[in-house]
């Protein structure tokens, strides 16, 4: 018998490892290949960089309005809303891209984001080959390499401050910066300051403000003051749209009035638990909550969005482990891209992200701690 077993053992090594290179291996290059195919053969567009930043940093060369002035002007495929509707500083950047055709640009950007997905996972200590292939397939992250989105550099922004976070200036700029990108992550500013990183958080609230006011004054303050009124218009005519519990709960046939007090509750609570997990000195479980607090906060949720999971994921489980393979099932359920399908597409989205959460909370404090970097000057007490 154990000849037998001897002898059979060199043969499952084989099919196991055939299997990892099948599961994480090819898979993943197959929904690359048409996540960036279809818009390096310019059969279709990368959406959002396409028809929103890069058409935006078009106008800011020619000086035309940078926000639009009545309603909103639809463009592009599938009734996308492509008004530019970020702060001034994704336009600026994107200028130099203007300089190249935009089917070129947009083509170049979507392997940027690549391979800032992978810089996210190797800055939080993933070194598994194996969790880089299963996070290429779930469908936020082939989504936001799909449209275009910045969502995946904000990811990045947001690791960085996990492994930086004892360094106040880094963990400030970075969320700063991002908060001038997107006003998105403003929940980790609230999660240094309750983490007792006071320093960190001033930083990234100093930061956030000055690059917002400096791009703005690049624009000329164009739209300025018309900014959070165009915020609202967009999230009245698109928030039905989103992976959200409002829209969820208009689904299942939810009041207006009622499906927003229980989003805005589950969002608040959210917060609170993040504020008081960081009072406590749980700093991984409350920046957990932090990153879910930037999701159940936004009043629109793209799919893309959902990315930001694998920032929580590899944080906790920075190993192969069962929480890399929650958006498996996504690829089955989750098949209608950036905006939210039936009722039970959006119900699984969520509930893969709650699933997910739920996990990362539940994983024991020593199995959970990624690498940090700590100040050279002085430990934080």
């Amino acid at each position: 018998m154990s000849t037998v077993s001897h002898e059979a053992a060199p043969g499952w090594a084989i099919l196991r490892r055939a299997f990892w290179v099948l599961l994480c291996g090819l898979l993943p290059l197959v929904t690359l290949y048409y996540a960036l195919g279809p818009v390096a053969f310019g059969d279709r567009q990368a959406a959002d960089f396409h028809f929103n930043y890069y058409y935006a940093a078009e106008a800011i060369r020619a000086g035309a309005d940078l926000y639009p002035t009545d309603g909103f002007v639809v463009r592009g495929p599938d009734d996308l809303i492509i008004d530019y509707v970020y702060p001034p500083l994704v336009a600026i950047a994107t200028v130099p891209w203007t300089l190249l055709p935009v089917g070129v640009a947009e083509s170049i950007f979507q392997f940027l984001l690549i391979g800032a997905f992978v810089g996210t996972l190797a800055v939080l200590g993933v070194r598994d080959w194996r969790c880089y292939g299963l996070a290429f397939l779930w469908p936020p992250v082939t989504d936001a390499v799909t449209t275009g989105n910045v969502t995946i550099l904000l990811g990045l922004a947001a690791a960085l401050t996990w492994r930086f976070r004892d360094r106040a200036l880094v963990a400030g700029a970075s969320v700063g910066i991002s908060i001038a990108t997107k006003i998105f992550l403003w929940p980790l500013t609230i999660w240094l300051a309750a983490s007792r990183r006071a320093a960190a958080a001033l930083w990234s609230s100093a930061i956030g403000v000055a690059a917002l006011l400096l791009s703005w004054a690049v624009v000329g303050f164009d739209g300025f003051t018309e900014y959070p009124d165009l915020v609202r218009r967009l999230s009245d005519r698109m928030d039905e749209r989103g992976y959200t519990l409002y829209a969820l709960g208009l689904d299942v046939g939810l009041s207006p009035v009622v499906a927003r007090a229980l989003w805005l509750a589950l969002a608040v609570a959210i917060l609170v638990a993040t504020v008081v997990l960081g009072r406590r000195g749980d700093d991984r479980r409350a920046f957990v909550l932090a990153i879910t607090a930037a999701i159940a906060f936004a009043p629109i949720v793209w799919l893309h969005y959902f990315a930001l999971l694998l920032v929580i994921v590899a944080v906790v489980q920075p190993r192969l482990g069962p929480m890399w393979f929650i958006g498996l099932p996504l690829q089955v359920f989750v098949t209608t891209g950036v905006y939210n399908g039936s009722t039970l597409q959006t119900a699984a989205m969520l509930a893969a992200a709650a699933v997910t959460v739920a996990l990362a909370l539940s994983r024991p404090r020593a199995e959970g701690v990624p690498l940090t970097v700590s100040s050279p000057v002085a430990a934080r007490p």
